[in-house]
């Protein structure tokens, strides 16, 4: 009998922001519903297991079906480690998945740098991160 083998691939097919501020996650939340006029809500911590040792990171999530996107802002920092290790200076990660144009992600990304509890924030490529695995759930 032969042996017939699945190979999956992963789909990194989203925009990744990384945010660098140094306030507690409910603030920023409500800075970022402010000013990209969404309602990021928060949800169940986004919980990753590695060698028996379980990381909980603060999640929000905002669905809009209007036009087919979903933003969700994830703590890099959680009770046990970093989410993406290789950023450690990123304190969260807001994460666009939908058919998004660069000007849109510019204009986030400029709206973001705007606030002023935001030291700084730029786009991240989740194809070249390490621990990108982490990002999918």
């Amino acid at each position: 009998m032969s042996k017939i083998v699945l190979s999956l691939e992963e789909d990194y097919d989203f925009v990744l922001i990384g945010i660098s501020c140094h306030t507690k996650d409910y603030r920023l939340c409500w800075e970022l519903n402010k000013i990209l006029a969404v309602d990021l809500i928060r949800a169940e911590n986004l919980e990753i297991s590695k060698k028996n040792i379980v990381s909980s990171f603060s999640f929000y999530e905002f669905i809009d079906d209007a036009n087919y996107i979903e933003y969700y802002l994830i703590s890099n920092r959680g009770n046990s480690g970093y989410l993406v290790p290789e950023q450690k200076t990123m304190d969260f990660f807001l994460m666009i998945k939908g058919n998004i144009s660069d000007n849109h992600t510019k204009n986030c990304i400029a709206k973001i740098n705007s606030l002023s509890l935001v030291l700084t924030s730029f786009n991240v490529n989740p194809n070249q991160l390490k621990s990108k695995q982490n990002l999918l759930f």
